[in-house]
């Protein structure tokens, strides 16, 4: 039984390894915020993706955080969240860095029918993207 447990953590180390070894430019998430669909977003049934050039100092914090694509409303509301998000500090030469990445927002409305997700539902999806899901509100006749 120890060397099964043994084995298993072996096999999780290795994994994380491989993939942080295959994504060194995009730090790890050690801070995630969720956050509500942007309302205009909603009311005008906006869905999409926001792609933004984000920059963390030497201590995991966000210091730029700049759109390169998207609609405008998703733009900005993918910008004001990050800036809460908090990240594993860049390395260079084993001293920690400034480092920049693009990070991605999908954003995504349902149609109402499932009632177990939450107003808003954020998926960080490592390394470097995020999914927010939220029911659209009601069509006004």
């Amino acid at each position: 039984m120890k060397l099964l447990n043994t084995s298993r953590w072996g096999v999780l180390l290795l994994a994380a390894v491989a993939l942080n070894a295959s994504n060194r430019d995009v730090p790890f998430a050690t801070r995630v915020v969720s956050m509500e669909y942007p309302r205009l977003a909603a009311g005008a049934r906006i869905t999409g993706t926001a792609v933004l050039r984000v920059g963390i100092d030497s201590t995991g914090k966000v210091v730029i955080a700049n759109g390169l694509s998207g609609h405008p409303i998703l733009v900005k509301g993918a910008e004001e969240n990050i800036k809460l998000w908090r990240f594993s500090p860049g390395r260079s030469s084993g001293e920690k860095a400034v480092s920049e990445f693009d990070f991605t927002y999908v954003f995504k409305l349902t149609d109402g029918s499932d009632t177990s997700r939450p107003c808003s539902a954020l998926t960080y999806e490592y390394p470097d993207k995020v999914t927010i899901v939220s029911e659209a509100p009601p069509l006004n006749p």
